[in-house]
């Protein structure tokens, strides 16, 4: 039985810190079984949302592609940037597009399963836009577990490979993943 867990960041940064600690996030949840797939929301290229662009042209393909690749997984492991004490436009676009209803299917978000990470070079590690993305989740049908990674001073935290440098930051990471796969098979079997 294996789980299968969406990855995505909400930075639009190449050498992004969030998508650094999703990388580490992600391996760690391949370390434990489960089945990976991990989205750039920039290749999606969405628009910024706009009900009269939606009016005229209803969503676009990369807002059918989210919701397709939401459909197929049981999880989701979200890094996500602070902008201001919130999460970044990227993000918050990429949901509003997705979540847009559609005639004849369902919430794709609806009854996912949802991990929290976050980094900053700052000292608080993102921690602040953490509770505002799982609110925008929750809003959604997204159960988010209660352990969320915030990753202060991100910009030394990772080895050259991307490994964490810190032991209990790995082992804090290792358990916010193995909750999410933990809750996520508890809650929705798992295919085989």
């Amino acid at each position: 039985m294996t789980i299968k867990l969406l990855a995505f960041s909400g930075s639009s940064r190449r050498d992004s810190l969030n998508g650094r600690l999703l990388a580490a996030g992600v391996a760690a949840a391949r370390a434990q079984g489960a089945e990976v797939t991990l989205l750039d929301l920039r290749e999606l290229a969405l628009p910024i949302y706009d009900g009269d662009l939606e009016a005229e042209s209803g969503l676009p393909a990369g807002a059918f592609a989210f919701r397709r690749a939401l459909a197929a997984h049981h999880a989701l492991l979200v890094a996500s940037p602070e902008y201001n004490g919130l999460f970044s436009p990227l993000l918050k676009n990429a949901v509003d597009w997705a979540s847009r209803p559609v005639a004849g299917e369902a919430q794709p978000f609806a009854g996912r399963v949802a991990g929290l990470l976050a980094a900053s070079p700052g000292a608080l590690g993102g921690m602040r836009a953490l509770p505002v993305v799982r609110q925008l989740f929750n809003n959604l049908g997204v159960l988010v577990t209660p352990g969320m990674l915030s990753l202060p001073h991100a910009d030394q935290a990772f080895t050259a490979d991307g490994q964490l440098l810190d032991a209990a930051r790995r082992k804090a990471l290792d358990r916010v993943v193995g909750d999410l796969l933990a809750t996520a098979g508890a809650l929705r079997p798992p295919t085989a």
